[in-house]
């Protein structure tokens, strides 16, 4: 039997490291070229982006804090550049952390468009990165065959943008649930049916694209990597398919039913399918991180 070094915790932190990443690139992409149709949007992929990158660091001090590891000693991740893949992805996400930050501060009290704009360009290569970053980590983890392909990155980041996009579209009625006062604007959209329901079409529309690159990446790791039997009838089989019913196929089912019936949907059924998908889609997004570092470690 294989020894797990990285558990359920670093999955976790693979996970919305990703997901931070994704809901940034979506919350900029929406502000820089949405021509302020999306700016409710923006702003709760941004507020998510950074809520996300820190419950990662918990997540991840928690984790190392297993191993007995020098807090001092952390600080060396900074000063290897550019040798350690570590250092490299410390800085990454280290930025992205600061970016996402002060954009959140710009947006919450109204601050400079401009500035805000600059930082988001910026932001949107460190939040590609950082989401790259949970996939490079394993990548390049050593005498690991089921983590060497080269599209583990690629697939992390489209599942930390799909990741991203739900949560950033489920954030939108939870605020203007439990938090009106505070984010009128989100309480404003989401009680304009016609608005909310045109940004629900189109997020499900991309959504769609992003789960058949997502599954296509899937498939060819699967054709051409290590571990396809372990996933397929091994000890990692039930959370894989899951990953794929639960986390893909599903929503994928309720993204083209919704294009197919467009406005024709009732609101009263649009809502709940659409945020139910999201939900599905975010257990996905776990899943995949679970296979992937737990298969890594099984097989030798």
């Amino acid at each position: 039997m294989a020894e797990i070094s990285w558990g359920i915790m670093l999955a976790a932190y693979l996970f919305v490291g990703g997901m931070a990443g994704g809901a940034y690139m979506v919350a900029s992409l929406a502000d820089l070229f949405g021509k302020g149709k999306y700016k409710v949007l923006s702003k709760s992929g941004t507020y998510i982006s950074l809520i996300s990158i820190l419950v990662g660091l918990v997540l991840l001090v928690l984790d190392l804090g297993r191993f007995d590891v020098d807090p001092l000693g952390v600080l060396n991740a900074y000063i290897n550049l550019p040798t350690s893949i570590m250092s490299v992805g410390t800085w990454i996400v280290t930025g992205f952390m600061i970016v996402s930050l002060i954009t959140s501060v710009l947006w919450f009290f109204q601050g400079s468009g401009l500035v805000r704009k600059i930082l988001e360009i910026a932001g949107l290569v460190l939040g590609c990165s950082t989401a790259a970053y949970t996939g490079l980590l394993l990548a390049f983890a050593r005498g690991r065959p089921f983590w060497a392909s080269p599209y583990l990155p690629v697939t992390f980041i489209v599942s930390g943008t799909l990741t991203g996009l739900v949560l950033a579209l489920l954030l939108i009625p939870i605020i203007a649930w439990f938090m009106p006062r505070f984010f009128e604007d989100f309480k404003e959209l989401f009680e304009n049916r016609e608005k909310f329901t045109e940004i629900l079409i189109e997020g499900q529309r991309y959504i769609l694209t992003l789960i058949v690159v997502e599954l296509i990446l899937v498939i060819i790791e699967l054709g051409t990597g290590h571990g396809g039997s372990l996933l397929a009838i091994g000890s990692l089989s039930v959370p894989f398919f899951a990953y794929i019913v639960l986390g893909l196929l599903i929503p994928l089912g309720i993204a083209y039913y919704t294009q197919r019936a467009e406005y024709v949907v009732k609101y009263s059924v649009l809502v709940p399918t659409s945020l139910g998908s999201f939900v599905l889609v975010l257990i996905g997004g776990f899943l995949l991180r679970y296979v992937i570092l737990f298969g890594g470690q099984l097989i030798a």
